[in-house]
């Protein structure tokens, strides 16, 4: 159920950061990744400041444990959701990438997984 709401969650805000109502959008590509890190929160966001930077990427805007930012023509978000349940801190990341062309999206995911 947290899945769903997630996954709702985030189809929507990425339809509102590329100006268009979700009942009306025809959905761009959208395309994720995932993956573990040893480190908090703040580290998390850091890093993804970071590899949003170093991609041109304007517009970046912060919220609690997830941060996005936009180019002409794509969006990308990072979510970073820590887990302390374990004697050592780990959060897991997921890098969402949206553009109306598709080759543009993967190309970016692939360079902000790589600087992640």
């Amino acid at each position: 159920m947290i899945g769903s709401r997630f996954w709702s969650t985030a189809l929507v805000s990425i339809s509102l950061l590329m100006g268009v109502s979700p009942a009306q959008a025809q959905a761009p590509g959208i395309y994720y990744s995932w993956r573990e890190i040893q480190a908090d929160l703040a580290g998390c966001i850091n890093r993804a400041t970071a590899a949003l930077n170093t991609q041109g990427i304007g517009n970046i805007q912060v919220e609690v444990n997830s941060i996005s930012g936009s180019t002409e023509n794509a969006t990308a978000v990072f979510v970073c959701l820590e887990d302390t349940s374990t004697a050592t801190v780990s959060t897991t990341v997921m890098i969402m990438v949206s553009s109306p062309d598709d080759d543009t999206a993967i190309e970016l995911r692939e360079s902000l997984k790589a600087i992640f």
